[in-house]
């Protein structure tokens, strides 16, 4: 059994993969809520997603958590209290790109700039940020955010390029290329043969693997999505994220850019579907306990 904990407004990311393959994933792969984690559940792997959303008395929980799971034999996927959230990683490595907290922004900061939240997914809350008056407004409407400085990623065809890869246990499994002419790339809004072809070619060649394990390793993530760009031959790694969306929505009616990419979507499907029955190991007939008790109090439960 695969166990997937995360917190209880995103299980969305997994629950709509797990509705795509239920003759393959039903019975293997076991969402988990972090709120309900009580009781005894048989052996299995135990992701432990949305790292970043844990409240500091979550983290301590789950941390306790893991390290009980991990005495008793199971397999442990990400530490809630060692694995890199956002900022902590980019102090880690090596980008030609700069994060600041609001109380650490130096005098030779690099326009431009823009802010983002510390623990979430959106993106940049504002536009590119030229000057400092500019950015002294945006901080006083978004005081806690953090600042990145802007680097131009943006390849001599005039496209910004945006990569991501998963790394699920042991393999690292390059899931898209997004093609855009925007400096901010949420979706791809460049699809034609050419880059359909290039897309397909980095799925199948995965051409950073080896630089990409080095990272998730400096993170301590054993299962996340990296998303990141490519700046004068070096990975710009623009974050980690624990709890990854691991395909693109085809609620209805599939979206004309879905269609477009089929083969790209089901590439990435048969790898990671691969990868997560990879991690389906344990003795069913062995329980563990996951200790944390429905007779605690409320407030002494995980919150996120």
């Amino acid at each position: 059994m695969i166990y997937y904990l995360v917190s209880k407004k995103h299980t969305y990311t997994v629950k709509r993969w797990i509705e795509y393959y239920p003759e393959l994933l039903k019975g293997r792969l076991r969402i988990l809520p972090y709120p309900k984690c009580h009781g005894t559940v048989p052996e299995g792997t135990f992701i432990f997603s949305d790292v970043e959303r844990l409240s500091p008395s979550g983290t301590r929980k789950a941390s306790r958590l893991l390290e009980r799971l991990h005495s008793a034999g199971c397999n442990t996927l990400n530490h809630p209290s060692h694995s890199l959230r956002r900022y902590d990683l980019q102090k880690s490595l090596r980008n030609d790109f700069r994060v600041f907290r609001a109380d650490e922004v130096p005098d030779d900061l690099r326009y431009p700039v823009f802010l983002r939240v510390e623990n979430d997914h959106e993106g940049s809350q504002t536009d590119l940020l030229h000057d400092s008056e500019s950015y002294r407004a945006a901080r006083k409407k978004l005081p806690d955010s953090l600042v990145v400085e802007f680097l131009d990623t943006r390849s001599e065809d005039g496209y910004y390029r945006k990569y991501s890869s998963f790394r699920i246990g042991k393999r690292i499994i390059p899931r898209h290329v997004l093609f855009s002419r925007d400096w901010l790339v949420k979706k791809p809004d460049c699809i034609d043969d050419a880059t359909i072809r290039e897309e397909l070619e980095y799925l199948e060649n995965s051409p950073h693997e080896a630089d990409l394990r080095e990272i998730f390793d400096i993170a301590k993530i054993g299962f996340g999505r990296i998303d990141y760009s490519i700046h004068e031959g070096r990975i710009q790694t623009w974050e980690i994220n624990s709890n990854p969306m691991l395909s693109a929505p085809r609620n209805g009616q599939p979206s004309e850019s879905y269609l477009k990419r089929i083969a790209v979507h089901e590439w990435g499907a048969r790898a990671i579907n691969e990868a997560l029955l990879e991690l389906n190991v344990g003795q069913e007939s062995r329980k563990v306990r996951l200790g944390i008790s429905r007779t605690l109090r409320p407030e002494s439960r995980f919150t996120i």
